[in-house]
């Protein structure tokens, strides 16, 4: 059975006249048969939701009426054994009409920062990569002005011109040096977004695995009790 087969938002389910409902000892024999299969039929419906994932009900519009399903079987069962796990599934299903949301907000807001972040700085390793062996070759030409300025200071009256040429030389080096700080330090920081973006990912898709864990555990026990 596709998505579209399953009952849309539009099904009518009269959860006034269910919870209105006090037993069958106030209907006619006619009404208690037809109330017999109004609770047949929800729970067909309810084993249709029990096998959809909760995104799917969710992302198809289909958890209030989930949730109506829910509660018709749950005020007309009279099961001891059933009460209690719909009334449980109800009070999940509550909760989860807030919390969904959120997190498939969440979720995509972190794939779509991880995404683009990817996209903008699709060869980030082989940049930085890059740029560390230019800093170190870089720096260490700086190290080697520096130690020849010192060796120079000791003859400046007859090194002074070959002094002015490294100095120039170490001036260049260290401009260069410091740009190629600022650039890792660009590059480093936009590393750090990515992984700031998948750790949002990551734990996201925890919280999605625990929440849809805790529900099918839930949905598990009343498939259980319910179809036995």
């Amino acid at each position: 059975m596709t998505l579209e087969e399953y009952p849309s938002s539009e099904d009518p389910v009269n959860t006034e006249h269910d919870q209105d409902a006090i037993g069958e000892g106030d209907f006619t024999p006619q009404q208690n048969h037809g109330l017999a299969v109004n609770v047949e039929r929800q729970r067909k419906k309810l084993k249709q939701y029990m096998d959809m994932s909760i995104e799917s009900i969710y992302e198809t519009d289909q958890l209030n009426n989930m949730e109506r399903t829910v509660d018709a079987i749950y005020h007309h069962s009279g099961d001891a054994l059933e009460t209690p796990i719909l009334g449980d599934l109800r009070k999940q299903l509550t909760g989860l009409k807030n919390k969904i949301p959120s997190l498939l907000s969440s979720i995509k807001s972190a794939e779509s920062d991880c995404e683009s972040l990817h996209k903008q700085n699709p060869d980030l390793p082989a940049k930085l990569n890059q740029e560390k062996l230019a800093l170190q070759a870089d720096e260490s030409r700086l190290s080697e002005l520096t130690s020849e300025e010192a060796i120079l200071e000791l003859e400046i009256q007859k090194l002074m011109a070959k002094k002015e040429s490294v100095l120039s030389q170490k001036t260049a080096a260290a401009e260069r040096a410091e740009r190629r700080k600022q650039k890792m330090e660009e590059l480093k920081n936009i590393e750090e977004s990515i992984k700031k973006a998948e750790y949002s990912c990551f734990q996201k898709r925890n919280e999605m695995s625990k929440v849809n864990a805790t529900i099918n555990a839930t949905l598990m026990d009343a498939k259980r009790v319910l179809f036995k």
